[in-house]
């Protein structure tokens, strides 16, 4: 329940990025990610991200500056639009960018291409991990991804690997994406046994004096459990 009490944490993922450059496989970029589905869908969902969810109001999403990521088809035309765009920033490549424009235009291709998936491809999941085929398309993913520095917005799999916790704590510290509890329309868990940990952590919250009572109480109005989801749904 840290989310409630700091925000939603940016951490880096893995990327597939080969849709861009074959040759890299995979890249990261810090990123907070929704999907934007029916509760028909939410089982699904939970059980391969795991058996605990909060729900926000798309209202709170738009304000917040997220927006829906863009699928790329293997043969669209809009790829190919996207990869002239990544030339130009390239020694050698057509001067189509003047030079003082130059790091700007870096910066903004960088933050579009955070926002482009494939249509499909592979995820890392597991411990250890692995690689499994995901049709990305059916998470219909909203996505929020911090304004940062060059040598932060985008980092090769293996400064990932090796450099996670030093890049996740930068996002921490300066990144957090934040809401209030009015913004939350569900909050989902496992079985009636995480409803009381939870009954339990909202009443401390309330006890802190941080959060009014009233507040809490209409908060664990909004308490579902996925147990019960999937023989309703």
């Amino acid at each position: 329940m840290k989310i409630i009490q700091v925000g939603f944490w940016p951490r880096y993922c893995l990327e597939d990025f080969r849709w861009y450059n074959p040759q890299l496989e995979n890249v990261a970029y810090p990123m907070v990610c929704f999907c934007d589905i029916p509760l028909t869908r939410i089982i699904e969902h939970t059980s391969f991200y795991g058996r605990f969810g909060i729900g926000m109001k798309r209202e709170w999403a738009i304000q917040s500056g997220l927006n829906p990521v863009m699928y790329l088809t293997e043969q669209s035309p809009l790829k190919g639009k996207v990869l002239n765009l990544a030339r130009l920033s390239q020694p050698g490549e057509p001067k189509f960018v003047d030079e003082s424009a130059k790091a700007t235009h870096i910066d903004s291709l960088l933050n579009l291409i955070s926002m482009i998936k494939p249509l499909d491809g592979y995820m890392e999941i597991g411990s250890p991990p692995y690689l499994t085929a995901k049709d990305f398309y059916l998470e219909n993913e909203w996505r929020f991804v911090p304004r940062l520095s060059e040598g932060r917005i985008c980092i090769p799999s293996q400064k990932f690997r090796s450099e996670r916790d030093e890049y996740n704590s930068y996002t921490y510290e300066n990144c957090l994406l934040k809401f209030t509890l009015d913004d939350i329309e569900y909050i989902f868990v496992e079985d009636d046994r995480a409803i009381q940990s939870i009954l339990d952590f909202l009443n401390s919250m309330a006890a802190s004096g941080k959060y009014l009572p009233s507040q809490m109480d209409v908060l664990k109005t909004k308490l579902f459990t996925l147990s019960k989801l999937s023989r309703d749904f």
